[in-house]
């Protein structure tokens, strides 16, 4: 897999949404095992709103100024093929950890090792541990005492120290600090060169705070504001880190939040859709789809998953028809891992978002390994490899599936 665009920062930062699905997986009635289909949003279950409204999304600028460009006129979306169950060839299983030892596993940038947290003994530094995926059961090592968050290539991290952002790079331990204000997180670019943060409102409903969004060079000089949302912020980096995905009102007063992207260089927002409380968005590898849920709309028949291609013209979500978690594995295929709370154990499934073709690569059973604690899994470089958390002995395991993603 070329990319992984959100595979650090979202171990810091781990998605409590995320975790409530796959927590507790046995109160509630059983469902059947689900058939993965992707269909037009445009169905009788759900109309989301693409409709940009008139001057709803020119952002305050400061520095930089832009044009919103708004989408042409939705047309329906083609239904894709329904989904297959067969099972691939059996996955291997390897128990990395023991003891109960720790949370929030996830891959080194290269694959190799298996970073997590942990403080495994009372006189042992609390930080980054990490094994070898080669090597199960092997005693950990310490990699860093950092907690991130880190750059993608885990060449940089940033960390708060009395009221100060600063930043560090790990190969010499190099440490400037950045004003921004103060003990606030920032993001990297994907090529190191650039930061940006956002400065919001502490007051009022989360839905119509003010966020005003900062750019600067990696040592934090030419510093600049960039637009300003209200309800909203920076949801990812595009790979050639000179666009930003982001979702928030133009004005205080606008209904919904519009997802745009935004051009780092002239400041303009090109909107992609109209849409109420979306979670957990992830871009594809190359930068091409999204996928994302929406829960507790206004309108109940709009909460679900959906996938959004943003090469197409108008881009129109499409839904799909399972809840649960999910991480992209390719630029053309997801993992996923569908709500099922009184099953014995987790099912995982791959949906090729080109075709909606999904197969089921690990069933629930009750002999199966595979039952991940906490929300806590990840997805190696590759995609051949899943490490988890394991909610029946706590230690960390290793899926290897029988092909790549």
């Amino acid at each position: 897999m070329q990319s992984r665009n959100h595979s650090i920062m979202r171990v810091m930062f781990v998605l409590a949404a995320v975790a409530g699905l796959l927590a507790g997986c046995a109160n509630q009635p059983n469902q059947p095992n689900p058939q993965p289909t992707i269909s037009d949003a445009n169905n009788t279950a759900i109309q989301p709103t693409l409709t940009s409204l008139p001057g709803t999304i020119s952002p305050v600028m400061e520095a930089v100024a832009g044009t919103p460009t708004p989408p042409p006129t939705p047309e329906p979306a083609t239904p894709l093929p329904t989904a297959s169950s067969t099972p691939l060839a059996q996955p291997t299983f390897a128990q990395m950890t023991q003891g109960g030892c720790c949370v929030q596993p996830f891959f080194s940038p290269d694959g190799s090792r298996i970073l997590y947290l942990d403080k495994p003994s009372a006189d042992a530094h609390t930080g980054l541990w990490s094994v070898t995926v080669t090597q199960p059961l092997a005693p950990p090592m310490l990699y860093t005492q950092r907690l991130g968050p880190f750059s993608r290539d885990f060449s940089l991290n940033e960390f708060l120290e009395g009221g100060r952002t600063i930043v560090e790079r790990m190969s010499d331990g190099t440490q400037w600090t950045i004003d921004n204000g103060g003990r606030r997180r920032i993001l990297f670019s994907p090529d190191d060169q650039r930061i940006a943060w956002t400065v919001g409102e502490e007051v009022g409903n989360f839905d119509v705070r003010r966020s005003d969004i900062w750019l600067a060079d990696l040592d934090g000089s030419n510093a600049r504001r960039v637009a300003t949302l209200y309800g909203g912020g920076i949801q990812a980096w595009f790979n050639d880190s000179s666009r930003m995905l982001v979702i928030g009102k133009a004005n205080r007063s606008d209904a919904v939040p519009a997802l745009s992207i935004l051009s780092l260089a002239d400041g303009s927002l090109t909107q992609l859709i109209d849409v109420e409380r979306s979670r957990s968005m992830l871009l594809s590898p190359d930068d091409r789809r999204i996928v994302y849920y929406v829960s507790q709309a206004s309108d109940a028949t709009q909460d679900g998953m959906y996938l959004l291609d943003l090469s197409a013209t108008p881009a129109i979500p499409q839904r799909l028809d399972f809840f649960g978690a999910y991480r992209w594995c390719s630029p053309t295929a997801l993992y996923y891992i569908p709500l099922q709370t009184s099953a014995p154990s987790n099912e995982l499934w791959r949906l090729d978002v080109t075709t909606g073709q999904a197969r089921a690569l690990i069933p629930a059973g009750t002999d199966s390994p595979f039952k991940i604690g906490n929300g806590d899994w990840d997805v190696s470089p590759d995609g051949r490899q899943i490490v988890y958390l394991n909610a029946r002995d706590r230690n960390i395991w290793l899926v290897t599936l029988p092909e790549a993603c």
